[in-house]
Protein backbone atom coordinates (compact mmCIF):
# COMPACT_ATOMS: atom_id res chain seq x y z
CA UNK A 1 0.00 0.00 0.00
CA UNK A 2 1.48 3.32 -1.11
CA UNK A 3 -0.23 5.46 1.54
CA UNK A 4 -0.76 3.11 4.48
CA UNK A 5 -1.73 4.98 7.63
CA UNK A 6 -1.47 8.43 6.04
CA UNK A 7 -4.03 11.09 6.96
CA UNK A 8 -5.32 12.57 3.71
CA UNK A 9 -7.63 15.57 3.51
CA UNK A 10 -9.30 16.13 0.14
CA UNK A 11 -10.80 19.58 -0.36
CA UNK A 12 -13.36 19.47 -3.14
CA UNK A 13 -14.10 15.95 -1.97
CA UNK A 14 -17.63 15.94 -3.38
CA UNK A 15 -16.49 16.53 -6.95
CA UNK A 16 -15.68 13.96 -9.61
CA UNK A 17 -11.91 14.36 -9.24
CA UNK A 18 -11.97 14.44 -5.45
CA UNK A 19 -14.09 11.28 -5.32
CA UNK A 20 -11.81 9.46 -7.78
CA UNK A 21 -8.76 10.38 -5.71
CA UNK A 22 -10.49 9.23 -2.54
CA UNK A 23 -11.14 5.78 -4.04
CA UNK A 24 -7.46 5.30 -4.87
CA UNK A 25 -6.28 6.69 -1.54
CA UNK A 26 -8.58 4.29 0.33
CA UNK A 27 -7.24 1.37 -1.69
CA UNK A 28 -3.71 2.48 -0.86
CA UNK A 29 -4.40 2.55 2.89
CA UNK A 30 -4.94 6.24 3.66
CA UNK A 31 -7.38 7.58 6.23
CA UNK A 32 -9.46 9.92 4.07
CA UNK A 33 -11.30 13.09 5.04
CA UNK A 34 -13.62 14.48 2.36
CA UNK A 35 -14.28 18.21 2.66
CA UNK A 36 -16.75 20.34 0.71
CA UNK A 37 -19.67 22.68 1.36
CA UNK A 38 -22.54 20.21 0.82
CA UNK A 39 -22.49 17.77 3.74
CA UNK A 40 -25.38 15.65 2.43
CA UNK A 41 -23.57 15.09 -0.87
CA UNK A 42 -20.37 14.26 1.00
CA UNK A 43 -22.14 11.73 3.18
CA UNK A 44 -23.69 10.04 0.15
CA UNK A 45 -20.26 9.79 -1.48
CA UNK A 46 -18.73 8.46 1.74
CA UNK A 47 -21.42 5.78 1.91
CA UNK A 48 -20.50 4.68 -1.62
CA UNK A 49 -16.78 4.70 -0.78
CA UNK A 50 -17.23 2.50 2.29
CA UNK A 51 -17.66 -0.47 -0.04
CA UNK A 52 -13.97 -0.13 -0.85
CA UNK A 53 -13.08 -0.52 2.84
CA UNK A 54 -10.80 1.80 4.75
CA UNK A 55 -11.67 4.88 6.75
CA UNK A 56 -13.69 7.75 5.23
CA UNK A 57 -14.79 10.82 7.15
CA UNK A 58 -16.64 13.94 5.98
CA UNK A 59 -16.58 17.59 6.98
CA UNK A 60 -18.55 20.56 5.68
CA UNK A 61 -16.21 23.47 4.96
CA UNK A 62 -16.18 26.63 2.89
CA UNK A 63 -12.63 27.04 1.57
CA UNK A 64 -13.34 30.72 0.82
CA UNK A 65 -13.99 31.33 4.54
CA UNK A 66 -10.73 31.22 6.51
CA UNK A 67 -12.47 30.65 9.84
CA UNK A 68 -14.48 27.74 8.44
CA UNK A 69 -11.41 26.02 7.09
CA UNK A 70 -9.34 26.71 10.22
CA UNK A 71 -12.03 25.15 12.41
CA UNK A 72 -12.33 22.09 10.18
CA UNK A 73 -8.57 21.50 9.99
CA UNK A 74 -8.20 21.94 13.76
CA UNK A 75 -10.90 19.32 14.37
CA UNK A 76 -9.27 16.85 11.98
CA UNK A 77 -5.93 17.34 13.72
CA UNK A 78 -7.55 16.77 17.12
CA UNK A 79 -8.93 13.49 15.78
CA UNK A 80 -5.75 12.32 14.04
CA UNK A 81 -2.75 14.03 15.62
CA UNK A 82 -1.51 15.53 12.36
CA UNK A 83 -1.78 15.74 8.59
CA UNK A 84 0.17 13.97 5.85
CA UNK A 85 -1.54 14.62 2.52
CA UNK A 86 -3.54 17.65 1.42
CA UNK A 87 -5.35 17.59 -1.93
CA UNK A 88 -6.92 20.72 -3.40
CA UNK A 89 -9.46 19.53 -5.96
CA UNK A 90 -11.72 22.56 -5.51
CA UNK A 91 -13.05 24.54 -8.42
CA UNK A 92 -15.54 27.31 -9.08
CA UNK A 93 -17.90 28.26 -11.88
CA UNK A 94 -16.29 31.03 -13.90
CA UNK A 95 -16.60 32.68 -17.29
CA UNK A 96 -15.14 31.03 -20.35
CA UNK A 97 -16.05 32.51 -23.73
CA UNK A 98 -16.33 36.28 -23.36
CA UNK A 99 -13.58 38.40 -24.85
CA UNK A 100 -12.46 41.62 -23.20
CA UNK A 101 -15.00 43.98 -24.81
CA UNK A 102 -17.86 41.83 -23.45
CA UNK A 103 -16.18 40.84 -20.19
CA UNK A 104 -16.77 42.86 -17.04
CA UNK A 105 -14.37 43.08 -14.09
CA UNK A 106 -16.40 40.76 -11.84
CA UNK A 107 -16.39 38.07 -14.53
CA UNK A 108 -12.65 38.51 -15.06
CA UNK A 109 -11.68 38.21 -11.39
CA UNK A 110 -14.21 35.37 -10.97
CA UNK A 111 -11.68 33.19 -12.77
CA UNK A 112 -8.91 34.29 -10.42
CA UNK A 113 -9.98 35.29 -6.91
CA UNK A 114 -11.83 32.20 -5.65
CA UNK A 115 -9.16 29.84 -6.96
CA UNK A 116 -6.29 31.71 -5.34
CA UNK A 117 -8.25 32.37 -2.16
CA UNK A 118 -8.84 28.63 -1.82
CA UNK A 119 -5.14 27.94 -2.40
CA UNK A 120 -4.14 30.46 0.25
CA UNK A 121 -6.74 29.49 2.87
CA UNK A 122 -6.06 25.77 2.57
CA UNK A 123 -2.29 26.25 2.76
CA UNK A 124 -2.44 28.67 5.67
CA UNK A 125 -4.69 26.32 7.65
CA UNK A 126 -2.78 23.06 7.15
CA UNK A 127 0.91 24.03 7.18
CA UNK A 128 1.17 24.35 11.00
CA UNK A 129 0.21 20.67 11.31
CA UNK A 130 2.55 19.22 8.69
CA UNK A 131 6.23 18.61 8.07
CA UNK A 132 9.15 17.80 10.30
CA UNK A 133 9.99 14.13 10.69
CA UNK A 134 6.46 13.25 9.62
CA UNK A 135 6.80 15.19 6.37
CA UNK A 136 3.88 16.22 4.23
CA UNK A 137 2.65 16.65 0.68
CA UNK A 138 0.27 19.20 -0.81
CA UNK A 139 -1.12 18.59 -4.30
CA UNK A 140 -3.42 20.86 -6.30
CA UNK A 141 -5.36 19.96 -9.43
CA UNK A 142 -5.13 22.73 -12.02
CA UNK A 143 -6.61 23.21 -15.47
CA UNK A 144 -4.14 23.49 -18.37
CA UNK A 145 -4.89 27.05 -19.43
CA UNK A 146 -1.85 28.70 -17.78
CA UNK A 147 0.20 27.51 -20.74
CA UNK A 148 -2.37 28.31 -23.41
CA UNK A 149 -3.40 31.43 -25.34
CA UNK A 150 -7.15 31.08 -25.92
CA UNK A 151 -9.53 33.91 -26.85
CA UNK A 152 -12.29 34.42 -24.30
CA UNK A 153 -10.41 32.89 -21.36
CA UNK A 154 -8.70 35.91 -19.79
CA UNK A 155 -9.66 35.32 -16.16
CA UNK A 156 -9.32 31.56 -16.40
CA UNK A 157 -5.84 31.73 -17.95
CA UNK A 158 -4.58 34.24 -15.38
CA UNK A 159 -6.11 32.20 -12.54
CA UNK A 160 -4.45 28.97 -13.70
CA UNK A 161 -1.12 30.76 -14.09
CA UNK A 162 -1.50 32.13 -10.57
CA UNK A 163 -2.10 28.66 -9.13
CA UNK A 164 0.99 27.25 -10.84
CA UNK A 165 3.09 30.19 -9.61
CA UNK A 166 1.66 29.78 -6.10
CA UNK A 167 2.65 26.09 -6.05
CA UNK A 168 6.26 26.88 -6.93
CA UNK A 169 6.56 29.83 -4.56
CA UNK A 170 5.04 27.93 -1.64
CA UNK A 171 7.31 24.95 -2.31
CA UNK A 172 10.31 27.23 -1.84
CA UNK A 173 9.04 28.21 1.61
CA UNK A 174 7.99 24.76 2.78
CA UNK A 175 10.85 22.64 1.46
CA UNK A 176 12.97 23.25 4.60
CA UNK A 177 9.99 22.07 6.67
CA UNK A 178 9.95 18.75 4.77
CA UNK A 179 6.68 19.61 3.00
CA UNK A 180 6.43 19.02 -0.73
CA UNK A 181 4.12 21.15 -2.89
CA UNK A 182 3.00 19.83 -6.27
CA UNK A 183 0.37 20.29 -8.94
CA UNK A 184 -1.31 18.10 -11.53
CA UNK A 185 -2.17 19.97 -14.75
CA UNK A 186 -4.89 17.95 -16.43
CA UNK A 187 -6.58 18.50 -19.76
CA UNK A 188 -10.38 18.11 -19.89
CA UNK A 189 -11.12 14.74 -18.26
CA UNK A 190 -13.07 12.56 -20.64
CA UNK A 191 -15.33 10.84 -18.08
CA UNK A 192 -15.73 13.70 -15.59
CA UNK A 193 -19.07 14.94 -16.95
CA UNK A 194 -20.60 11.47 -16.68
CA UNK A 195 -19.36 11.34 -13.08
CA UNK A 196 -21.27 14.52 -12.23
CA UNK A 197 -18.54 17.12 -12.60
CA UNK A 198 -19.43 20.81 -12.58
CA UNK A 199 -17.52 21.02 -15.87
CA UNK A 200 -20.70 19.94 -17.67
CA UNK A 201 -21.87 23.56 -17.50
CA UNK A 202 -18.58 24.88 -18.92
CA UNK A 203 -18.21 22.25 -21.64
CA UNK A 204 -21.88 22.42 -22.63
CA UNK A 205 -21.76 26.14 -23.33
CA UNK A 206 -18.61 25.72 -25.43
CA UNK A 207 -20.11 22.82 -27.34
CA UNK A 208 -23.38 24.64 -28.02
CA UNK A 209 -21.51 27.69 -29.34
CA UNK A 210 -19.89 25.37 -31.89
CA UNK A 211 -23.09 23.47 -32.67
CA UNK A 212 -21.76 20.31 -31.06
CA UNK A 213 -22.78 17.89 -28.33
CA UNK A 214 -20.54 17.59 -25.26
CA UNK A 215 -19.34 14.23 -26.57
CA UNK A 216 -18.39 15.74 -29.91
CA UNK A 217 -16.63 18.65 -28.22
CA UNK A 218 -14.62 16.29 -26.01
CA UNK A 219 -13.67 14.22 -29.04
CA UNK A 220 -12.46 17.37 -30.77
CA UNK A 221 -10.39 18.24 -27.70
CA UNK A 222 -8.92 14.74 -27.75
CA UNK A 223 -7.97 15.01 -31.41
CA UNK A 224 -6.08 18.24 -30.67
CA UNK A 225 -3.64 16.37 -28.40
CA UNK A 226 -0.55 14.43 -29.45
CA UNK A 227 -1.98 11.19 -28.09
CA UNK A 228 -5.45 11.78 -29.58
CA UNK A 229 -7.06 11.08 -26.25
CA UNK A 230 -7.93 12.85 -23.00
CA UNK A 231 -6.99 11.80 -19.46
CA UNK A 232 -9.45 9.80 -17.37
CA UNK A 233 -10.45 10.25 -13.74
CA UNK A 234 -8.66 7.03 -12.87
CA UNK A 235 -5.43 8.20 -14.50
CA UNK A 236 -5.51 11.50 -12.64
CA UNK A 237 -6.23 9.78 -9.33
CA UNK A 238 -3.48 7.19 -9.79
CA UNK A 239 -0.98 9.94 -10.65
CA UNK A 240 -1.94 11.89 -7.54
CA UNK A 241 -1.46 8.76 -5.42
CA UNK A 242 2.02 8.24 -6.87
CA UNK A 243 2.95 11.87 -6.20
CA UNK A 244 1.68 11.52 -2.64
CA UNK A 245 3.78 8.41 -2.03
CA UNK A 246 7.39 7.94 -0.95
CA UNK A 247 8.28 7.09 -4.56
CA UNK A 248 7.97 10.80 -5.39
CA UNK A 249 9.79 12.08 -2.30
CA UNK A 250 12.30 14.04 -4.38
CA UNK A 251 9.61 15.94 -6.27
CA UNK A 252 8.46 19.41 -5.27
CA UNK A 253 7.74 22.76 -6.96
CA UNK A 254 6.56 20.71 -9.94
CA UNK A 255 3.37 20.79 -11.97
CA UNK A 256 2.91 17.40 -13.62
CA UNK A 257 1.68 17.65 -17.20
CA UNK A 258 -1.32 15.38 -17.92
CA UNK A 259 -2.50 17.08 -21.09
CA UNK A 260 -1.76 14.17 -23.47
CA UNK A 261 0.71 16.40 -25.29
CA UNK A 262 -1.61 19.38 -25.79
CA UNK A 263 0.98 21.34 -23.82
CA UNK A 264 4.71 20.68 -24.13
CA UNK A 265 6.91 21.49 -21.13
Amino acid sequence: MLLKGKVAVIFGGSGAIGTAIAKVFIREGAHVYLCATDLNKLQNIAAQLHQFGGMVHTASVDVLDSQSINNTVAQIVRDTGGLDLIINATSFIHNQGKEILELNLDEFVGGINPFLTAQFNISKAVVPFMGGVRGGTMISIVAPSARMAIPGHLGHIVGCAGIEAFIKALASELGPKNIRVLGVRSHAIVDAVQAGSYTRELFESKAQAMGLSIGQWLEGAAQSTMLKRLPTLSQVAETVAFLASKHANSMTATVVNMTAGAIVD
